[in-house]
């Protein structure tokens, strides 16, 4: 379809120069039911509602993902796009998985995690198009995003050349049925800064690194800004700042805060020793917020190829290393469409897709994390507590910038260890679920 009939084709509520563009993507099946979320943020942006389907049929590119990719460019470049929302999971919205040469023999020390931040660094600096994929010797050619310095030493890190700083601020709604779309849609819709001093709940939990110096930093930063923070620290059992447990968390995002902030162990479902599954399912019956994660897997929402099954490019389906499949090659990369069976979910997906209460975005990492993910917690912070009328995505788009600066990702080399590479992909493994327009004033 020619360029010139797909833009007669995007739902473009009246624009004015003034006004950034929100890019939302999605299948065209859907687009009466995202119609109440792009007429309610017609009044801040200049909304274009877009099919999936005819972006794929328009434009070029290697795969699915590039020719998303390539559109998204375009309305930067041309509309002024600041803001982009996927909509789909893993099993309706194409993913770009990025490829980590992680010491895993079986995998032929290989790794995929998806990751969003492919389609918000949609440039280079010059403001060409940053395709993700600088090396396409052999299997390389289809492997995007690459990062290595784990088990090959004698090389970049930054193997594709990502630019990495986002032009767009990105998020994604993990629905898979019209029906879960329609209540998160109603959800973010519904969803309104509190009254009054916003809360900020930040809860860092024992057994992880010692962050609570820079999380009180965190605190004052905010209440400078204009916030209320509560405290709820390791080590302290004082009132101003309770040692954290299940109990008094979910009292703390009982009291409504506008953002809630966690650092500690965490997995696809919990916040470790700080929030099981009986507190999130309590937190459906309560006032949803904004949530940022530094833990592990909890915002898991697309299956870990090699290790668990999954789908190639080429249409192969495997069982996956934990399940006892060995690579002696290569693997194959995913497919960017995984079947419905082989999907996976977590607590932040959990928390966004219920239909009340819960969360209204949740920010966190699809995989394991590394301390270095405080960074993104800090420049994320600062957009919140600083920033002239935030959206939640823009912070966020703000804190991966912060995080490339602070920890000057393009000078890190490999060492004889693994922690280089994992700063540098850091911000490559976390998601932004939900709108990335949401206001947090």
């Amino acid at each position: 379809m020619p360029c010139a009939l797909l833009a007669s084709l995007l739902l473009q509520f009246p624009s004015t120069d003034a006004r950034p563009t929100f890019v939302v993507l999605a299948p065209a099946e859907w687009r009466a039911a995202l119609e109440p979320l792009a007429a309610a943020r017609a009044g801040a942006f200049a909304v274009e509602l877009t099919a999936l389907e005819d972006v794929l049929a328009s434009e070029e590119g290697a795969d699915a993902p590039e020719r998303l990719k390539r559109h998204l460019w375009r309305a930067w470049k041309e509309r002024r796009a600041t803001h982009a929302l996927l909509v789909g999971d893993g099993d309706v919205f194409p993913v770009r998985f990025m490829a980590l040469d992680r010491c895993t023999e079986p995998a032929f020390h290989t790794a995929f995690y998806p990751s969003d931040l492919y389609y918000a660094d949609v440039a280079e600096a010059d403001g060409s198009f940053d395709d993700w994929n600088a090396e396409r010797e052999s299997h390389h050619a289809r492997y995007f995003g690459e990062v290595r310095g784990e088990c090959n030493k004698d090389t970049r890190i930054d193997f594709d050349r990502v630019s990495y700083v986002p032009e767009l601020a990105v998020g994604r709604f993990p629905v898979s049925t019209r029906a879960e779309l329609e209540a998160v849609v109603a959800k973010t819709i519904a969803w309104t800064p509190t009254a009054g001093p916003a809360g900020a709940l930040l809860v860092h939990a024992d057994g992880w690194i010692d962050e609570r110096a820079r999380v009180e930093g965190f605190a004052r930063e905010l209440a400078a800004g204009g916030f209320a923070p509560e405290l709820q620290l390791y080590g302290s059992g004082t009132p101003e700042a309770p040692v954290p447990t299940p109990a008094t968390v979910l009292a703390g995002l009982r009291r409504a805060p506008r953002v809630a902030y966690h650092l500690g162990h965490g997995s696809e479902e919990t916040w470790h020793e700080c929030l099981g599954t009986a507190e999130r399912d309590a937190l459906a019956r309560e006032q949803p917020l904004v949530f940022v994660s530094v833990g592990c897997s909890t915002a898991h929402f697309v299956v870990e190829p090699p290790y668990q099954a999954y789908l190639d490019v080429d249409g192969l389906l495997h069982r996956g290393t934990n399940d006892g499949e060995v690579f002696t090659a290569p693997p194959p990369p995913p497919h960017c469409l995984q079947p419905a069976r082989l999907d996976h979910t977590g607590l932040g997906e959990r928390l966004l897709l219920m239909p009340q209460g819960g969360a209204v975005a949740y920010i966190g990492c699809t995989t394991g994390a590394q301390p270095a993910a405080v960074t993104l917690m800090e420049g994320f912070n600062r957009a919140v507590a600083h920033a002239p009328r935030p959206t939640a995505g823009a912070a966020w788009r703000d804190a991966l910038a912060h995080f490339v600066a602070a920890e000057r990702l393009h000078e890190l080399v490999p060492d004889d260890g693994w922690y280089p590479p994992s700063i540098f992909f850091q911000g490559m493994k976390f998601a932004f679920l939900g709108d990335p327009t949401l206001p947090l004033e």
